[in-house]
């Protein structure tokens, strides 16, 4: 296995499995949500059209699939530093 294909499943299994419930139990990621809650409702109440609130939620599936991809681009490149860290520690003990 190769060390790209080893992160690859390390970011996949923490941010797709552990990060869920880390982020169920954070008051600060709730909150947030609390936010996105009342502007969608707020959206609502607009009373937009059809095509104007497909054209919203497309935007808005749109940023957050932008968000995901950069957060586990984030992430990846986190896991990657920490490797290289790790690696250069263990190479300067021997």
């Amino acid at each position: 296995m190769t060390r790209d294909e080893l992160l690859d499943i390390l970011v996949k299994e923490r941010t797709q499995g552990i990060l869920e419930e880390l982020l169920r139990n954070s008051d600060q990621y709730q909150s947030a949500m609390g936010e996105y809650e009342k502007a969608c409702e707020e959206l609502d109440e607009i009373g937009l059209n059809g095509e104007q609130k497909e054209a919203v939620d497309n935007a808005l599936s749109t940023v957050n699939h932008c968000m995901a991809v950069y957060g586990a681009a984030g992430y990846r490149l986190g896991m990657d530093d920490g490797i290289e860290l790790v690696w250069e520690i263990l190479r300067s003990r021997l």
